[in-house]
């Protein structure tokens, strides 16, 4: 199997691929794929707890996720949960595309911290799978023809991450560390009604993910070095004589 492009196609493949040939040990080699594959994708540390996979069920469970922190950063987790849970049509295991009821993502724990240059570490991790997908999409002809891995289609027709628990870390430039938790948001019928291949699932799902996250971890941050900067007026206006000016300020933040 072919390296993947992101961490949550590495749950979906790994489970995907198995089901036509590893059906005996299929926990064992999705654990296998999404910490080996998913450490060189990403080149950080992942690692997985346990993983419970009930094919016929069309059940499956992965405990105790982490992705660390990329090369630049703090020694902390960059995201972790405690559970993936996975609906799997299991009409769908013997043909193509393989369908993907649900992917639910629960008590999501995410580090958003900027260095001293002002990086983010998840806009790091970004750049590291827009970088792979370039690198892939050079040879991808013959790659897709020597390993086969064009003939598996996925889609997925529901993809929610909820509960995300944030930790904004923004030490590294003289502010303060926050923990905010952000909104439920969900990615819808990933793959079309004729599925994506493994390269091209992986690269609209990590997108859109670390994306969104992203893009509500540095609203959060906005709001935050807002509220600072207005207090900051505010203490220099006591005493000042600037009542009036100060209830502008007010109205302004309302």
């Amino acid at each position: 199997m072919k390296k993947l492009l992101v961490i949550f196609l590495l749950i979906i493949v790994a489970l995907g691929g198995a089901a036509y040939y590893y059906l005996g040990s299929i926990n064992a080699i999705v654990k296998e794929q999404v910490e080996k594959h998913g450490s060189e994708t990403l080149q950080t540390t992942v690692k997985v707890g346990g993983v419970n996979i009930k094919l016929l069920d069309g059940l499956g469970e992965i405990t105790q996720f982490s992705i660390a922190n990329p090369n630049g950063f703090s020694n902390a987790t960059a995201i972790g949960f405690d559970t993936v849970r996975l609906d799997i049509d299991t009409d769908s295991i013997t043909e193509m595309p393989i369908i993907i009821e649900e992917i639910l993502i629960d008590s999501v724990a995410t580090l958003y911290e900027l260095n001293a240059q002002g990086k983010g570490n998840l806009n790091a991790l970004l750049d590291q799978v827009k970088a792979q997908t370039a690198g892939k999409s050079e040879d991808k002809a013959s790659t897709d023809s020597s390993s086969g891995s064009s003939d598996i289609r996925l889609v997925v027709k529901k993809l929610t991450i909820k509960d995300t628990q944030l930790a904004l870390d923004l030490t590294a430039l003289g502010q303060k560390r926050y923990e905010e938790t952000l909104p439920t948001f969900s990615i819808a019928n990933i793959g079309g009604g004729d599925g994506l291949p493994p390269e091209q699932l992986g690269q609209a799902i990590g997108q859109q993910v670390l994306d969104n996250i992203i893009k509500q971890a540095k609203a959060k941050q906005k709001d935050k070095l807002t509220a600072q900067a207005k207090e900051k007026i505010m203490k220099e206006l006591d005493g000042k004589g600037g009542e009036k000016l100060k209830g502008l300020l007010n109205k302004f933040g309302n």
